[in-house]
Formats: C-alpha cells, sequence, structure tokens
C-alpha cells in the first residue's frame, strides 16, 4: 500500500454549509431546500422539506445540488441517540439543480479531481464508525452538536490511486444500484397487490358493479363511484369486443369471471362505526375482537448490558420504528438485540412470524410483516393470533391506508394515539369467501415481494461487510478490475 496517501480531507475537498434561508422565506411549494433532517444515512429523504420560490432559489444558485454530489448534517445528536447522530452522510442520485441545501447541510466540494473521487469519497465517509469519529470532535450539549466544515476537514484519510479509488466505488456502486432496483421492483410489485386491496375493500368494485348489473339503489353518497363505474364497465366493453391486430382484446372487469362476482354481495348497507356504506354482510369489529394485541417494551436504556449489537443465536431481535422506516412490507432483523436475560425479567413480548406490527407513538403508521420471532420497543403494537378468517396480507394492507388522523383526540395525533385506541380501532371483514380470493391473488405477489426483500438484506451485508475492508485497503481491488474502472 506505499501507493497510498494519508492526508487530511481538507487537501483535495472542501466542506460548503447551506444557505441561511430565513423562517419568511419558506413556502408551501416552489422548490425543495433540504434540511438537516432530510439528510439520512446513505440516502436524502425530501420528505417534508422545505420550500423557496423560484426567483430566490435562482439567486442563491451556488447552493443546487448536483448529481452525485456528497452531502453531511452538521448539527444532530450526540452519542445518546445515534438515529439522529451528527455527521450523517448522503448521496444525491438524480437531477442536477433538483434541490437547494439549508444552513447545517453540508456539500463537499472536490478541489482536485484527480487526486479524490467523489463516490469513493461517499462510499469512505458513509459508515458509522466515521460518525463516531466526528461525534468525538464535535462540540455543544448532550442533546444537540455541531460540527464545523473545518472540523470535517481535518479528518485524516488514506488515500489509494485514483484509479483504485474508482474501482472500489463501482464494486460497492454495483451493489448499491441492485439494492435499488430490488427496492423499485418490491414498490411496483406491492403498489400492485394496494391496488387490488383498494379496488375491493375501499371502493367496493366488485359490489357495485354487481349492484349495477342487478338494478339495486344505490345510495345518494355512492352516485359518483356508481358513475366512475358505469364508466369503466362501458369502456371495458367496447375493449372487449374490439378487434386489433387479429387478436381479441379483453378486460378485467369481474363479469369475465362469474365464479369470482359471486361471491361480492350487490348492495350496501350503512355502518355507524364506519360512517359509509359498506357492501351488505360484511362486518365491522374493533381491532382486540379480530387479533390478540400485545406492545412492545424497552428495558433500562441506562443499564446497557441488556443490549447488544450483534445477533447471537441466544438474543432476540429488537425492532424500533427506525427499523420499520427501511424494512419494506417485511421485517426480519433490525440493528439492535436484547439478550435473553433482559427479556425474561423485563417481560418483553415475544412477536412470532408472520404477525404485523404498527408504529403509533411519534411516528404513527408505520407497517411491517414478521419474518420471524421478534421483540419491539413500547411504540409499536403487534397483531398477532388472529382470530377471524383475517390474515396479515389482508391486515398490513388496511393498516397501510387507514386514516390514523380519527384515532387520537389532540391536535397532534403523533401524541395522541394510545394503545387503547389501537385495541378500538374498527376493521372492516370481508366473507370468508372473499378474503380467501384476495388471499390467492396477492401470494404471489408477496412471496416474490419477500424473496426480493430477502436478496436486499443479503446484498446489504454484503456491502457493509465489503465497504471497510476496502476503503482501508485490507481487501484489495484486483488488478484487473482497476485497469478496467
Amino acid at each position: 500500500m506505499s501507493e497510498w496517501e494519508e492526508i487530511s480531507l481538507g487537501k483535495y475537498c472542501k466542506v460548503q454549509g447551506g444557505f441561511a434561508f430565513k423562517s419568511k422565506d419558506f413556502t408551501e411549494k416552489g422548490i425543495p431546500v433540504a434540511k438537516i433532517k432530510n439528510v439520512k444515512e446513505r440516502d436524502i429523504d425530501l420528505t417534508d422539506c422545505g420550500f423557496v420560490d423560484e426567483n430566490l432559489a435562482n439567486t442563491n444558485s451556488d447552493y443546487f445540488v448536483k448529481n452525485g454530489d456528497v452531502l453531511i448534517s452538521m448539527t444532530g445528536s450526540g452519542m445518546n441517540a445515534p438515529n439522529s447522530i451528527v455527521g450523517r452522510v448522503a448521496r444525491h442520485i438524480g437531477l442536477d439543480n433538483a434541490f437547494l441545501i439549508n444552513q447545517r447541510v453540508g456539500r463537499f466540494l472536490i478541489k482536485d479531481k484527480d487526486r479524490l473521487d467523489k463516490h469513493f469519497l461517499f462510499h469512505y465517509l458513509s459508515p458509522r464508525e466515521r460518525q463516531w469519529e466526528l461525534v468525538s470532535i464535535a462540540t455543544g450539549s448532550a442533546n444537540q452538536v455541531n460540527i464545523s466544515g473545518k472540523q470535517i476537514e481535518s479528518l485524516k484519510i488514506n488515500l489509494p490511486p485514483l484509479p483504485e479509488q474508482k474501482a472500489i466505488a463501482h464494486i460497492l456502486g454495483t451493489l448499491d444500484d441492485k439494492i435499488e432496483l430490488n427496492r423499485q421492483i418490491n414498490q411496483t410489485l406491492e403498489a400492485m397487490a394496494q391496488a387490488l386491496f383498494k379496488s375491493w375493500f375501499v371502493d367496493f368494485d366488485p359490489v357495485m358493479d354487481n349492484a349495477l348489473a342487478a338494478g339495486n339503489e344505490i345510495p345518494d353518497e355512492l352516485q359518483a363511484m356508481a358513475e366512475k363505474r358505469r364508466s369503466v364497465i362501458a369502456k371495458g366493453n367496447v375493449i372487449a369486443n374490439s378487434d386489433e391486430g387479429g387478436v381479441k382484446q379483453s378486460h378485467q372487469l369481474l363479469d369475465t369471471n362469474p365464479e369470482l362476482a359471486a361471491q361480492f354481495p350487490s348492495s350496501f348497507v350503512y355502518n355507524e362505526t364506519l360512517g359509509k356504506w359498506i357492501p351488505e354482510g360484511w362486518e365491522v369489529k374493533r381491532a382486540e375482537d379480530i387479533s390478540k394485541i400485545t406492545i412492545g417494551k424497552t428495558p433500562p436504556r441506562k443499564e446497557q448490558h441488556w443490549f447488544e449489537e450483534i445477533k447471537t443465536d441466544s438474543n432476540f431481535i429488537w425492532v424500533s420504528i427506525k427499523n420499520m422506516g427501511n424494512s419494506g412490507m417485511y421485517i426480519s432483523d433490525s440493528d439492535e438485540y436484547l439478550t435473553a436475560e433482559s427479556v425474561e425479567k423485563f417481560n418483553v413480548n415475544k412477536v412470532p412470524a408472520d404477525t404485523v406490527i404498527l408504529s403509533f407513538k411519534m411516528t404513527v403508521g408505520r407497517v411491517a410483516i414478521t419474518t420471524k420471532e421478534i421483540c419491539t420497543n413500547e411504540a409499536i403494537a403487534h397483531f398477532s393470533k388472529l382470530k377471524v378468517s383475517l390474515f396479515s396480507g389482508y391486515i398490513y394492507q388496511y393498516l397501510k391506508i387507514f386514516d390514523y388522523d380519527g384515532l387520537g383526540s389532540t391536535s397532534s395525533i403523533a401524541t395522541a394515539v394510545n394503545s387503547k385506541l389501537i385495541k378500538q380501532m374498527p376493521f372492516l371483514v370481508p366473507k370468508k369467501k372473499v378474503l380467501d380470493e384476495f388471499k390467492i391473488s396477492v401470494s404471489k405477489l408477496n412471496e416474490r415481494i419477500l424473496a426480493t426483500q430477502n436478496e436486499i438484506e443479503t446484498l446489504t451485508k454484503l456491502r457493509d461487510r465489503l465497504l471497510p475492508e476496502l476503503i482501508s485497503g485490507r481487501v484489495r481491488v484486483p488488478e484487473g478490475l482497476i485497469l478496467k474502472s
């Protein structure tokens, strides 16, 4: 490794702080502005970002982010709150000038592109170990610390030659690309399952089709839905009777499957609990009447011996809301574990596989299905041991689109929802034959989602294990790959 160069980061790059937009500058829409909270670990999430008008944005065009730019949070928590720790590093992959950066969001500007590759820089800075380095030199109070551009630039880095940097970045980037592609595939598959759920159990399309075919009376509140279905049916019949290129066209209306259509009723009844019309013969039950509802628990945080960072055969996966945000439809691991002794001592509920879990404190409405036995913290409710013909795939989709604003009794849904309200949540319970048909329809989709998600986890673990070995030089890139890069 004699050709590697140990330097301070600032030798080849500088940290540019974001623009100090004033409170009055922000508008409800316009050009997005990334704030500290939008800089997640590895990724930029512009959900709940700020906006400024286009004129102000163009006036401060130096703060527009380009494709491949590496950003860092310069304010955050210390070691006491790892989820919001200072020094989170993310990379923007997308269009140039899509958003600007606010103050305390830093951007790395490469001063010598012949000596430092920005993609290598991202991978070098992304491990949690690098964040601990930054925390150790940050200043501030126990709950909020700051780090300056100069402090970040003072970090020591053992830098390989540019061709090897690019080769390392290419290997890790290829894994990142495959992980992202799999995530997009799963988003598409889940959207397909959700579209069918919405059609059958929210818009009640099959019931409306049956009611229209039978000439039954449609409630005034459902007339708009009825008109929409008439249009769909009319359009479908035209398509079904067309002949393009010698190929007879078909459509997906239920009249092409009389046996399936027969499983749905042909009229509606008004339900007081939900405050709306539902299919005749379907029921509405409370969550505690359709499932065993349990809540997670956290052992005393000051007693760190109850927690472990590495999974073993004897400890328990311990899921937090943060883990649910990254998991996708299924969850099978976390970044923290409980010892078997803590689970027994503090009577922490063990959640079996194929259980739907729901976050209901601070961040309300994150949903996942467990693939193995886990434990959770007290901000997560568990829907296990279903008492009726419902199944986890239905519960998952129902909770994903549930209107949680109606649960709380205060202005802040994040603080209003409690376990008692979760147990009283109303659940629409269709007839068993309809649920069986839905289960058949989505089972293949869900199986593929799970298989793809398992591949994501495998690739993520491979990348995270390979990354420190490559950037430290303990594992070297084969010469042939360096030459190709």
